[in-house]
């Protein structure tokens, strides 16, 4: 909820700064990266609570036996992506920090692009861990061992 007011009085302050032809120089850039870390917060929730892909909902209509398996299955490749996914913006973070990409600069302060970057393989990772958890619990139920 703080990241979210946080996200809105920040814009709003750049809207009306913008009127008296002035503005804060970093704000754009910090609110870019504030909508990413939210999205990634976004999506691990849709990850815990298994509304993440559409097609997951294509079990609903599926066989009662059946429903498990095509649970596991969406959870296990959902979990292959975000971690493929993870690994690429991992090799992105690196490469951002050995090129020495500026996100913003701050009076005499530059802020490195790899600190915010360095959200996005975390974010991909939250998501991969709690489709496996949920894989999981889709085999336990899929092998029998939970009704």
């Amino acid at each position: 909820m703080a990241l979210l007011a946080l996200m809105v009085v920040l814009a709003f302050a750049q809207v009306v700064l913008r009127w008296f032809d002035t503005g804060l120089l970093w704000a754009d850039a910090f609110l870019k990266q504030i909508v990413m870390w939210a999205g990634f917060l976004g999506a691990a929730l849709a990850a815990q609570h298994e509304k993440n892909f559409a097609w997951e909902t294509a079990h609903f209509g599926a066989p009662p036996a059946l429903r498990p398996w095509l649970r596991l299955l969406a959870q296990l490749s959902g979990a292959v992506v975000a971690v493929l996914l993870a690994y690429a913006a991992c090799r992105y973070t690196v490469d951002s920090r050995s090129a020495g990409d500026v996100l913003a600069t701050v009076g005499r302060v530059s802020i490195p692009a790899w600190i915010a970057a360095a959200g996005i393989p975390g974010g991909f990772a939250l998501v991969a861990a709690h489709m496996l958890f949920k894989a999981a619990d889709a085999a336990a139920e899929a092998f029998g061992a939970r009704p």
